[in-house]
């Protein structure tokens, strides 16, 4: 197998971007639609740096995850540049076959309101910055630049609604994603 002795990537920041790269790998992506920080202090092997408007990925004789780990980041700092751009959007859909339920957001909380005809809402607490989340009948939609953490609102919202000791196949009440876009372009649908 050839071993690589230098491996060195580039990635192009767009005009209307500014990208801030501190020493410890904390990364700051601004843009038209927000800010977002990404914490990469956990990467080893891998340098950093910013020349002429692009970001610079560097490293000396890299291992094969090395190499996946540094493809990885640039693949998250991409999402994150086309993020503060143009905001990614998800849609759950509140799904119920006999008690209605339905989603209310207070404060830093989301909860699920008589969900299969419980007394107490089920809660998931999420972070407000950078997500707008809005309720509009049956659905919910969460939009925001980032879209790792929109990812894990919706998970969190699913995982909340979960249900045990019943037949998943008959009771299949619950919130779900099924549409995601970027700006008004679907990236993603259920049909």
């Amino acid at each position: 197998m050839v071993k690589t002795t230098f491996f060195r990537e580039e990635l192009e920041v767009p005009k209307g971007v500014k990208i801030t790269v501190s020493e410890d790998h904390n990364i700051t992506v601004k843009g038209p639609n927000g800010e977002v920080k990404k914490d990469f202090s956990h990467i080893r092997g891998v340098k950093i740096s910013q020349e002429n408007g692009k970001l610079i990925f560097s490293a000396h004789f890299p291992q094969n995850k090395t190499l996946a780990l540094t493809k990885t980041i640039i693949h998250i700092i991409q999402n994150l540049i086309t993020g503060v751009q143009t905001n990614y959007t998800y849609v759950l859909m509140v799904c119920y076959s006999h008690f209605p339920c339905n989603v209310e957001i207070k404060n830093d909380e989301i909860q699920v309101v008589n969900f299969l005809g419980e007394r107490a809402p089920r809660k998931t607490k999420y972070d407000k910055e950078n997500v707008k989340i809005e309720v509009k009948g049956d659905e919910v939609f969460l939009e925001g630049p980032d879209k790792e953490k929109l990812g894990q609102i919706a998970a969190n919202i699913k995982k909340c609604c979960r249900i045990r000791k019943k037949d998943p196949r008959v009771f299949q009440d619950g919130v779900y994603l099924y549409k995601k876009m970027l700006g008004d372009e679907i990236l993603w649908q259920i049909k």
